[in-house]
């Protein structure tokens, strides 16, 4: 079993359609969040960018248009296929974490379940 297998499972994935940008070393990227997690995000670009895996790369999404508007992340390209980029969070500030497991929190339902996905982040 892969470790994005793995990592799928251990969290939870919040189907989403926020903007996204992304800065790599090719330059800035704009897309669609298709989903989010603690550890990492699913992304359709909309200029066709095709980065290699492994790609470091920073992104920020965009909640709203208020003080507390975006979650910014490091991480590395995991993934690519036709139309979409998967990024595994390598980094991301203390703001933005708290405004992601706010996010996650809410979506879930069940502050059990953040916990434990914390737990999870924590260890590993």
């Amino acid at each position: 079993m892969s470790e994005a297998s793995i990592e799928r499972r251990r969290f939870h994935r919040i189907g989403t359609d926020k903007p996204v940008a992304v800065r790599s070393a090719s330059g800035d990227h704009a897309g669609t969040t298709l989903d989010v997690s603690l550890r990492g995000l699913l992304l359709e670009p909309s200029d066709g960018w095709q980065p290699q895996s492994g790609t470091p790369v920073e992104a920020r999404i965009r909640l709203d248009d208020g003080d507390d508007c975006c979650i910014d992340l490091q991480g590395r390209v995991a993934h690519v296929d036709a139309r979409r980029i998967g990024i595994h969070v390598t980094a991301v500030d203390v703001e933005s974490a708290s405004r992601l497991r706010r996010m996650v929190e809410l979506n879930l339902g069940d502050t059990t379940l953040i916990e434990r996905e914390l737990a999870e982040l924590i260890g590993a």
